[in-house]
């Protein structure tokens, strides 16, 4: 190893230029291999949940069905009209959890709308003028 006052200002710049590229290229590899890792989680979490949510629907309709047995057999309904009863409470509840994450991304999406014009003028913050 040299001095560095003894080396010339091209071959010190090249140098640096040189150590700088080599701690680039080891940054990305090691980004690459880590967001590699992390694609590879991610995608066996989705696995499990997609097979999670199949399960949860068999179940469901399983359930359903049980139901619609057993107004059948206790209350002396046709069973067509169990399963009519038993559709109509399912849709139902599809349509209020619909309207509730509706609600829930409009409220995500005004919170988000708010939070870009404060970054953009401070001065008009809500709670700022209050």
């Amino acid at each position: 190893m040299s001095n560095v006052r003894d080396t010339d200002l091209p071959d010190l710049v090249a140098g640096v230029v040189d150590d700088a590229r080599e701690l680039v290229e080891a940054q990305v590899s090691s980004l690459k291999s880590d967001l590699g890792d992390r694609l590879g989680d991610l995608g066996t979490a989705i696995k499990s949940w997609l097979i999670a949510v199949c399960v949860a629907i068999v179940t469901t309709v399983l359930l359903g069905f049980a139901i619609a047995a057993t107004l059948t057999e206790l209350v002396g309904l046709p069973s067509y009209a169990s399963l009519w009863i038993v559709s109509a409470i399912a849709v139902c509840a599809v349509i209020k959890l619909v309207y509730r994450a509706r609600a829930s991304g409009h409220k995500a999406a005004e919170s988000t709308i708010d939070d870009v014009k404060d970054a953009i003028d401070p001065g008009t913050s809500p709670e700022l003028s209050s």
